[in-house]
C-alpha cells in the first residue's frame, strides 16, 4: 500500500513536468538545428555570388586560367564547400575543383540556393552575368535612365556538405536528451521527496486510525513542526484523545447501567419466582372453592329452586365458568413460563382430533346461527396429541367466538413435508399492524368493553407458548373485511393404528340413554368439604348414592359400616401425598372387593401420570367438569357391571 501510494504520487508530479521538459527540449533543438541549416545556407548563397562577380571579370579579361585558381581560392575559402566548378553557357566546366556531384545537378542550370543533393549536400549556382552601359547614358542625359543590358556568360556552381551540420545537430540532440534526462531525474527525485513527505504523514495517520478502531485509544501520531501535515496529525491527536475521553465515560455509564440493570434483574427474577410460589401455592386453593361452587351450582341448576330462578343461575353460572377459565389460563401461562410443562410427543391421527374439537364446538357455533365444518383427514402427525388440541380447541374456539356470520372451516393437508392446519373463518379480519400484536397478552381488537363472552385475550398467548414449546410454526394470513386463516404447521408421522369405525345412530342413542343416569354407589374422598359436597351433589343428581369422606380413616370407616358396597371410589390426591392416595385405593380394593378407582389431582405432572400408570387407576385432572366427570363415572359403573 505505501508503494503503490508514493508511486502513484510520484508519478502525478512527474509526468507534467516530463512533458513539459521534452517539450521545450524539442522546441530548442528544432530551433537549433534550423539555425544551423540556415547559416549554412546564407553563407552557401554568399560564397557563390562572391565567386560569380569575381569570375564575371576573370572571364571579360580573358585570364582562362585564373579560374581554376579561382575554383580552387572559394574551395579553400569555407570548410564546408566540398567543391566549386564555372560552367559556360553551353554546359561545358571551365574549371573546378573539390568533390563535386555531377548526376544530382539539373540540366539546365539556373539560379539556386540550397538544393539538397545525396548524400549529404548543398548545390549552389549562382549566373555569371555581363552587364553593358549603352552609349548614350555616358553623354549625361538624365532625362531617361540607362538602358543596362546583361548576358549570362556562365554559371558558378558551388556545393556544400552537410556533414558538419548533421554532426553538430547529433550533439545538440544528445545534449538535450541528457539535459531532459538531467532534469527528469532531478523533478522525480524531488517528486520522491515530496510523495514521502506526503504519505508517510498520510500512512502514519491510518495506522494511528486503525490502532484506535481496534481499542488502542494510546495511539498517537508524530509532530512534525514542518511537516506538511501538521494540522492533520494535530487533529487525529485531538481526536483519538476526545474518544478517549468519551469511551472512559461511556464505559463507566455502562458499568453503572449494566449494575443498575442486575439488580433490576435480579429483582424481577425475585417477583418472577414470588409470583410462581404464589400461583403455585394458591392454585389448589383457588380452584377448589372455584370447582365446589360449581358443582354447587350444577346441583342447583337441577333443583326445584331453579325453576324460581333461572335468569340468575345461569348468570352465576356464567360468572363462575369466566373465572374458572380465567384462572386456568393465568395458571396455564405460569407453567408454560416456568418450563413446567413437559411435551410427551407421539403419533396420533389428526382427523381424531379434529372430529372431538368439532364435536366440543358445535353447539356454541350453532348457538351463534355459524356453521362449523372440518374436513376429514387420515393425516397421522407426531408431536403432543394433549398440546396440540390445545392450540387448535384455542384457534377454533376463537374462530367461532369472533365470527358474526357464515363459518368456519377447519382443514389439513400435506405440504412440504408437514401437516398444515388451517382455520379458516369469515370474520371482520385482522389489520397489518396488529397480527404479531394479537399473540400477546390482553390482547383483543374487537372487545374495547372487555366483555367476557368474547374471551380473555389469553388464547392465542397459550397458542404461541405451546408452539415455541413443540417447535412447531404458528401464523396466520388476514384480509380484512373477508376473514383470517391461522395455521399450524406438524411434522409428519407414520400412521401406527387404523381409525375407530363410526359409531352407528342406534348405538349412540343406546350410549346416550345409558348416561343419562348413574345406577350405582360412588364413594368419594376429599380433604376439601366444599368440593366433597359438591361432588356428592351431583352424583345424587344424576341418580347415584354417594358415601363422603375426607381423609382415609373416614373412608375406610364408611366402607365397613355402610350397608352399601362402593362400586367406584374417587380419591382426590395433590402432591406430596400422591403415594398416599394411591395407596388408599390399593387397600380400598383389597378389604372391600374389587371396586373402579378415580384418581383426581390438580398437579398431572409426568410423576403423578407414571404413578398412576403404574397402579392402572385413570386420573382426571381439576377441576373437573360435572359433565367428564359423569361420563368417567358411567365408564366405571359399566367396565364393573
Amino acid at each position: 500500500m505505501t508503494t503503490r501510494l508514493r508511486t502513484r504520487i510520484t508519478l502525478l508530479a512527474l509526468l507534467p513536468t516530463t512533458l513539459v521538459a521534452v517539450l521545450l527540449t524539442s522546441a530548442f533543438l528544432l530551433h537549433a538545428i534550423n539555425d544551423l541549416e540556415q547559416g549554412l545556407h546564407t553563407r552557401g548563397t554568399a560564397i557563390s555570388r562572391q565567386m560569380a562577380v569575381v569570375a564575371e571579370y576573370v572571364i571579360a579579361s580573358g585570364q582562362g586560367p585564373a579560374l581554376s585558381t579561382l575554383a580552387d581560392a572559394t574551395l579553400r575559402s569555407d570548410p564546408a564547400v566540398r567543391g566549386a566548378a564555372i560552367v559556360d553557357a553551353d554546359g561545358i566546366i571551365m574549371a573546378r575543383s573539390g568533390d563535386l556531384t555531377r548526376a544530382g545537378w539539373p540540366q539546365q542550370l539556373s539560379r539556386l540556393e540550397g538544393l539538397h543533393l545525396e548524400p549529404e549536400g548543398l548545390l549552389f549556382v549562382e549566373p555569371v552575368m555581363r552587364r553593358s552601359l549603352p552609349v548614350d547614358g555616358l553623354s549625361g542625359d538624365t532625362a531617361r535612365p540607362p538602358d543596362v543590358t546583361a548576358k549570362v556568360l556562365a554559371h558558378v556552381v558551388t556545393e556544400l556538405s552537410l556533414r558538419e551540420v548533421y554532426r553538430k545537430s547529433g550533439w545538440l540532440v544528445a545534449g538535450g536528451v541528457m539535459i531532459a534526462i538531467l532534469g527528469t531525474t532531478l523533478c522525480g527525485w524531488l517528486a520522491q521527496r515530496i510523495a514521502r513527505g506526503v504519505t508517510d504523514p498520510l500512512l502514519e495517520a491510518s495506522k494511528v486510525v486503525a490502532r484506535i478502531t481496534e481499542g488502542d485509544l494510546a495511539a498517537r501520531m508524530t509532530l512534525h513542526p514542518a511537516g506538511p501535515l501538521r494540522s492533520l496529525a494535530d487533529g487525529i491527536n485531538a481526536m483519538a484523545q476526545r474518544i478517549g475521553v468519551t469511551q472512559e465515560e461511556l464505559r463507566t455509564r455502562v458499568t453503572d447501567a449494566t449494575r443498575d440493570l442486575l439488580r433490576e434483574k435480579e429483582a424481577a427474577e425475585h417477583a418472577t419466582i414470588a409470583k410462581s410460589h404464589f400461583l403455585a401455592a394458591a392454585s389448589h386453593d383457588l380452584r377448589q372453592p372455584l370447582h365446589a361452587l360449581g358443582l354447587f351450582i350444577f346441583g342447583l341448576a337441577r333443583s326445584e329452586a331453579a325453576k324460581l330462578e333461572p335468569i340468575l343461575i345461569a348468570h352465576i353460572q356464567s360468572s363462575v365458568d369466566t373465572l374458572q377459565n380465567l384462572l386456568n389460563a393465568i395458571l396455564d401461562i405460569s407453567r408454560l413460563d416456568e418450563g413446567k410443562v413437559i411435551p410427551q410427543m407421539g403419533n396420533f391421527p389428526l382427523g381424531a382430533l379434529l372430529d372431538r374439537l368439532a364435536g366440543d364446538l358445535s353447539p356454541l357455533a350453532e348457538q351463534k346461527g355459524l356453521r362449523l365444518r372440518v374436513r376429514p383427514t387420515a393425516v397421522w402427525a407426531h408431536s403432543d396429541p394433549k398440546l396440540v388440541e390445545r392450540i387448535l380447541l384455542n384457534l377454533v374456539g376463537n374462530a367461532v367466538r369472533y365470527t358474526r356470520s357464515g363459518g368456519v372451516l377447519v382443514t389439513c393437508r400435506r405440504r412440504q413435508g408437514v401437516a398444515r392446519v388451517e382455520v379458516w373463518d369469515t370474520g371482520k379480519g385482522i389489520p397489518e399492524h396488529a397480527r404479531a400484536e394479537i399473540f400477546e397478552e390482553y390482547v383483543q381488537l374487537d372487545n374495547p368493553e372487555r366483555d367476557q363472552a368474547n374471551g380473555l385475550g389469553l388464547g392465542l398467548s397459550i397458542c404461541r407458548r405451546l408452539a415455541g414449546l413443540l417447535a412447531i410454526p404458528i401464523g396466520l394470513r388476514s384480509r380484512p373485511g373477508r376473514g383470517s386463516v391461522f395455521w399450524v404447521d406438524l411434522p409428519l408421522a407414520q400412521e401406527t393404528a387404523p381409525l375407530q369405525e363410526p359409531i352407528s345412530e342406534a348405538l349412540q342413542a343406546q350410549q346416550t340413554k345409558d348416561r343419562a343416569r348413574i345406577l350405582g354407589t360412588v364413594l368419594v374422598v376429599d380433604s376439601d368439604p366444599l368440593v366433597g359436597a359438591g361432588r356428592a351433589q351431583a352424583i345424587l343428581g344424576w341418580g347415584g348414592r354417594v358415601l363422603l369422606a375426607a381423609n382415609r380413616a373416614e373412608a375406610l370407616r364408611c366402607c365397613q359400616e355402610s350397608s352399601l358396597q362402593p362400586d367406584v371410589a374417587i380419591c382426590a390426591i395433590a402432591p406430596p401425598e400422591v403415594a398416599d392416595g394411591i395407596e388408599l385405593a390399593k387397600q380400598l380394593q383389597r378389604e372391600f372387593g374389587p371396586m373402579s378407582i378415580l384418581l383426581v389431582s390438580p398437579d398431572v405432572g409426568a410423576e403423578t401420570q407414571e404413578a398412576a400408570r403404574r397402579a392402572g387407576f385413570p386420573l382426571l385432572k381439576e377441576p373437573v367438569p360435572p359433565g367428564r366427570l359423569r361420563a368417567a363415572l358411567q365408564h366405571l359403573l359399566s367396565e364393573s357391571a
